[in-house]
Order: structure tokens, then C-alpha cells, then sequence
């Protein structure tokens, strides 16, 4: 019986120590790397996304060489309750940081310009305002 204990933990263990090893640790904010990317929103999404937490909102934006980058932007429940939207072809000013995540670069937005509208997703240090 006590064998039997042994291996069942010796067997969860093991997939936990899979699992946390197969799960990449969300990279931190550089205010001191961060950017401004400019381009043209080719795509809007809503994912499951470990940076936010559950479903975040994310825009494929188009850069001016024509390669596409995803942009972190908040959880989708952040930006549904300001009622921010974004539609294919909206010109932006993406102030952010790009980084190495879920093996492709990706740019987590501080700030957004569309127009005369500003849209803030973090502070100065990088932290999230939602």
C-alpha cells in the first residue's frame, strides 16, 4: 500500500514539474526599451492570454515595412467597460515595449493614439492601470 502511495506521488510530481517547465514566464515591461511602433490595425482579437490573465484584446498591427505584430493591449473586460474599439484600417501610435513572447515578438502597449484619442493600458514604470 505505502509503495503504491509512493509511486502515485512520485507520478504527480512529475506532471506538475512538466507542466511548470512547459509554461514560459510572462516577460516583464522595460520602460527603459520602450518604443513607438506606428502602423495600421489589420486585425482585432480576443484570447485566452497568460499577460492578461484570462481573455485579453490584442490588434494585429500592420508597421510601415508591411510585417504584422500583435499588440498586447488589456483584459477584454478592461477595455469593453471604456468602450475603446479599434476597426481594420485605424491608423495608431503604439507606445510599448517589444518583447519575446510565446516564442514571437509581440509589443505590450503602455499607450495608444488613434487620431486626437489617447488610450493609456499602462503608467510611466510599465505597470497596468486595469
Amino acid at each position: 500500500m505505502k509503495a503504491r502511495q509512493i509511486s502515485l506521488l512520485v507520478v504527480v510530481l512529475l506532471a506538475l514539474s512538466l507542466s511548470m517547465l512547459s509554461q514560459q514566464a510572462v516577460p516583464k515591461y522595460d520602460p527603459a526599451a520602450e518604443k513607438i511602433f506606428k502602423g495600421s490595425v489589420e486585425e482585432v482579437r480576443e484570447r485566452q492570454c497568460p499577460m492578461s490573465r484570462g481573455v485579453g484584446s490584442h490588434v494585429m498591427l500592420k508597421l510601415g515595412d508591411g510585417s504584422l505584430i500583435e499588440v498586447h493591449l488589456a483584459p477584454a473586460k478592461f477595455v469593453k467597460v471604456y468602450e475603446l474599439t479599434f476597426a481594420k484600417g485605424d491608423q495608431l501610435e503604439v507606445t510599448g515595449t517589444k518583447v519575446k513572447f510565446e516564442d514571437v515578438d509581440t509589443i505590450f502597449a503602455r499607450e495608444v493614439k488613434r487620431g486626437n484619442d489617447v488610450f493609456v493600458f499602462r503608467d510611466k514604470e510599465g505597470h497596468p492601470v486595469w
